[in-house]
């Protein structure tokens, strides 16, 4: 969901100013945010290899536990995460005038 909101507003800025207002992240410039948003796409695709070839242990346990569990984790930190990398990212991307 993050990277949407990094993307699309700096693909149609020119042509839709008013998209800018979807920047809800205040990313400094549209190179800039889609940049950032591939970077964090690289570096979440690096980091999620292992932890798919590793698995999942079992563990038995209710499923209501299972879920507030899981959502936490995935829910929670899968759109909470995004937002706060392409972020970071931007940020140092614009410190060092890459983009």
């Amino acid at each position: 969901m993050a990277k949407y909101f990094a993307i699309l507003p700096a693909m149609f800025v020119v042509a839709y100013p008013e998209l800018n207002s979807l920047n809800v992240m205040g990313l400094a410039r549209p190179e800039s945010a889609i940049l950032s948003a591939v970077i964090f796409n690289a570096l979440i695709i690096i980091a999620l290899v292992p932890l798919s070839l590793r698995g999942v242990a079992y563990r038995a346990a209710p499923a209501a536990d299972l879920l507030r569990r899981n959502l936490l984790i995935y829910g929670v930190g899968g759109i909470f995460a995004p937002f706060i990398g392409i972020k970071l990212i931007d940020l140092f991307i614009t410190a060092i005038h890459l983009a």
